[in-house]
C-alpha cells in the first residue's frame, strides 16, 4: 500500500508549463496549456465554458456600394432574395425568372436550336436597357461590354415602344389634358378674358381634368420607385440615338482566352473605379459560333478555361458585373460535354425550341383571324438564378411559348391550338324533305 500526500494530483505531469493551472481530472494526464491556445478542452469535462465564435457581417465598404447600387435606376431588388436585381429589357422572361430580372453577379445563358436567331432579339433587348438607363439622368449608370461583334452590331438594338397608333393618340390627349388645371384657369380668370375663362373652368371641374391619379395622391404606389427599371421596346424601331463610347465597349476574339479576360477585366475595374455603382453587362452572342470564333477556338483548352475565368469575375465583381451569352444547340448538342460545362457553369439557362414545321402549320391555322396569337416556340427553363443552385428543382419544359411579335418579344404559358372545323348550325341543317 503507497500513501500520496493531500493535493497531490494523481498522474501528474512534472513537466508540465510553469504558470499553467490545472483542472485536471483524477485519472487523467492534464494537458498543458500552450500560449495563445489557453482552452485546449472544450466542455463540461474541462470545466471551461466554450465561447461563440463572432458572427461574421458585411463590411461597411461592402455595405456602402450596395446602397450605391440600389441607388442606379437600373436596379431592384429581387422580390424572392432581395439581392440588387437588373432587367433583361424582357419583361416576360423577367418573371420567369422569377426575379424579376438577373440578380447583379450571376449569368444567363440561351440556348437555341434550329436555324432561327430568337435569341439575339434577347440579348439585344437586354443591352438596349442598359444603354437607356444612361439616358434617364446625366450620369453614367451603365456599361455595356460585347464580346466578339463588331460595333456594327450596335446598329441594330430596339429603340423604344411609344404604343400604337391609338395609344400615341391617347397619350397626346392626356399630355394635353394634364395642361389644363384650376391654378392655369384661376390665373387666365385673373386677367381681361374672365368670362372666357370660365366655361373652361366649368369643364374641368365637371370632367375632373385637373384630379391626379389616385396613386399619386395616396402615395402608395410601389411601382412608382422603379418606373425606369424596365422599359418595352420595339424590335421594328431602331435606338435613336445610337450608343456611344461611354455606353458600349467591344472586344474582338483572339486565339488566347486569357487576353479576352483581362480585356473585359481592365474595363470592369476603370468603369467601377469611376463610378461604383455602375452597373456592367456583359453580352457574348453566338458563343463559340464559328462565323465568329476562330477554329482554334473550340479547344477545350480555351473553352474550358474561358467560361470558368468569367465566372471568376462575377463572383470577383458580384455587386457590378452580370452576363448574358447565346448558344447554337445545333452546333452544340445538349449531350455534348460543351453544352454540359455551360450549362453547370452558368447561373440560369432558358432553352428557345421553335416549333417543327407541322405544328407551326397546325397553329397558323387556328389562329387564321387572330395572326397576333401566333407562337413561334417553345421556351424550357432549365436553371433560375440562385434558386436553381440552392437545390430547388426549377425545371420547366413545354409549359411556356414565345412569339416575336412586330413590336415585341412575349413569353406566355402554352397551350396546344384546337381546330374547330365544324361548321355553323345554319349550315348543317338539312334542305331536304324529311316527311315520313
Amino acid at each position: 500500500m503507497s500513501f500520496r500526500k493531500r493535493g497531490e494530483i494523481i498522474g501528474g505531469n512534472p513537466n508540465r508549463v510553469p504558470g499553467a493551472t490545472s483542472n485536471a481530472i483524477p485519472g487523467r494526464t492534464p494537458v498543458p496549456v500552450i500560449p495563445g491556445r489557453e482552452n485546449p478542452l472544450m466542455g463540461r469535462s474541462a470545466g471551461i465554458t466554450p465561447t461563440r465564435s463572432p458572427i461574421t457581417r458585411a463590411s461597411p465598404a461592402t455595405q456602402d456600394t450596395t446602397n450605391l447600387i440600389m441607388k442606379n435606376p437600373g436596379v431592384r431588388p429581387s422580390v424572392i432574395t432581395s439581392q440588387p436585381t437588373i432587367s433583361t429589357g424582357t419583361a416576360d422572361l423577367d418573371k420567369i425568372l422569377l426575379h424579376q430580372g438577373l440578380p447583379i453577379g450571376h449569368s444567363l445563358l440561351v440556348e437555341e436550336s434550329g436555324t432561327t436567331d430568337f435569341a439575339s432579339v434577347l440579348i439585344r433587348a437586354f443591352a438596349s436597357q442598359g444603354i437607356m438607363h444612361n439616358r434617364i439622368t446625366n450620369d453614367v449608370n451603365c456599361h455595356v461590354i460585347v464580346v466578339g461583334l463588331s460595333p456594327q452590331w450596335s446598329s441594330d438594338l430596339p429603340g423604344l415602344y411609344k404604343g400604337s397608333s391609338r395609344e400615341q393618340k391617347k397619350a397626346r390627349i392626356k399630355e394635353q389634358e394634364s395642361k389644363v388645371s384650376v391654378t392655369n384657369l384661376a390665373q387666365a380668370s385673373s386677367g381681361p378674358n374672365v368670362r372666357a375663362a370660365a366655361p373652361d373652368l366649368k369643364i374641368a371641374w365637371r370632367y375632373g381634368l385637373n384630379k391626379k391619379p389616385e396613386e399619386e395622391s395616396n402615395g402608395s404606389d410601389s411601382t412608382a420607385t422603379y418606373e425606369h427599371y424596365n422599359h418595352q421596346f420595339d424590335l421594328t424601331q431602331k435606338l435613336t440615338p445610337g450608343p456611344n463610347a461611354q455606353d458600349i465597349s467591344y472586344i474582338p476574339i483572339v486565339n488566347n482566352y486569357a487576353q479576352i479576360v483581362q480585356q473585359v477585366s481592365a474595363i470592369v475595374k476603370n468603369q467601377v473605379k469611376s463610378n461604383p455603382g455602375k452597373i456592367l453587362r456583359v453580352v457574348i452572342p453566338g458563343i463559340l459560333n464559328p462565323s465568329i470564333y476562330p477554329p482554334a477556338t473550340a479547344s477545350p483548352t480555351f473553352i474550358f478555361p474561358l467560361v470558368h475565368a468569367l465566372r471568376g469575375l462575377l463572383r470577383q465583381y458580384s455587386s457590378n458585373l452580370s452576363v448574358i451569352a447565346s448558344l447554337a444547340l445545333d452546333l452544340y448538342p445538349r449531350d455534348s460535354n460543351v453544352t454540359g460545362l455551360f450549362e453547370n457553369v452558368f447561373d440560369s439557362v432558358i432553352h428557345l425550341q421553335p416549333f417543327n414545321q407541322e405544328m407551326s402549320q397546325l397553329i397558323e391555322k387556328a389562329y387564321k383571324n387572330e395572326p397576333s396569337k401566333i407562337q413561334q416556340g417553345l421556351v424550357n427553363i432549365i436553371k433560375v438564378p440562385v434558386l436553381s443552385e440552392k437545390g430547388l428543382m426549377m425545371i420547366h419544359d413545354g409549359e411556356y411559348a414565345f412569339k416575336n411579335g412586330r413590336k415585341k418579344f412575349e413569353i406566355e404559358e402554352w397551350g396546344i391550338p384546337v381546330e374547330d372545323d365544324g361548321k355553323d348550325e345554319k349550315d348543317a341543317q338539312t334542305t331536304k324533305n324529311i316527311d315520313f
